[in-house]
């Protein structure tokens, strides 16, 4: 797609976004890439900045900005698309534009209402690209991911279980190839079975098994323990 078409496209969507979403955020097209400075061969094709983040850190420390008047500069790079679409073969560059924009959109009403979890979404992607290169990961990252049910997240294609009890896990992806049986990996606190997890385009993505965290005991369950204990009863 060339520049001309990049930014028409880009700005035909976004005048059609109804006014109240796009409130207090402005576009910004820049034609160079963005590299991601902490994950070498990652462009970044979008983000959210707050505008003026020193006042405005000022103005909420002092009470006197409400949530509303925040305002954030949504950033587009035409360079980080063009590099990210040399290495697929199927990009959709109209979808992959609306997709970046909503995407930054809601970074941007999710800062007016002070919440976070896209933005920890987002960190969990990098993490998660960290492990499909081989890089060392803390396990647990993927809780930041897409639910899919109890136990179970979702980051780019990738499925995220845990299950009780100690390696070997055996799991059923109901993908109609059957269960599989992993160990822990050696260097990893979780098992990765490549290309049985989600659908990303036209790529499979990987499953990844872990051990579930013993649940928490509640603060009643304690008292009641330490009342039941013969060694304490007066």
């Amino acid at each position: 797609m060339k520049k001309n078409t990049f930014r028409r496209h880009a700005e035909q969507f976004w005048d059609e976004i109804p006014a109240r979403y796009r409130a207090g955020a402005v576009l910004l097209v820049h034609w160079e890439a963005e590299p991601d400075e902490e994950n070498p061969g990652v462009w970044l094709m979008g983000a959210c900045e707050a505008a003026f983040g020193a006042l405005d850190d000022a103005l909420d420390a002092t009470g006197g900005q409400s949530p509303l008047d925040r305002r954030s500069l949504v950033h587009l790079w035409y360079g980080s698309f063009v590099a990210t679409a040399r290495e697929s073969e199927a990009f959709d560059w109209e979808g992959e534009i609306e997709e970046t924009l909503l995407h930054e959109l809601t970074h941007h009403w999710e800062g007016r209402a002070g919440l976070d979890g896209l933005d920890r979404f987002d960190a969990a992607q990098m993490v998660n690209f960290r492990r499909v290169r081989g890089l060392p990961v803390d396990a647990g990252f993927w809780r930041d991911g897409h639910p899919l049910g109890p136990h179970r997240w979702e980051i780019d294609g990738d499925h995220f279980v845990e299950l009780p009890g100690p390696p070997p896990w055996t799991y059923d992806p109901e993908d109609g190839l059957g269960p599989v049986t992993a160990e822990r990996d050696p260097e990893a606190d979780f098992a990765t079975i490549p290309e049985r997890g989600g659908w990303l385009d036209a790529f499979r993505g990987d499953l990844v098994l872990a051990r579930r965290p013993p649940a928490p005991v509640s603060w009643w369950r304690r008292l009641f323990g330490r009342r039941s204990d013969p060694e304490e009863t007066p």
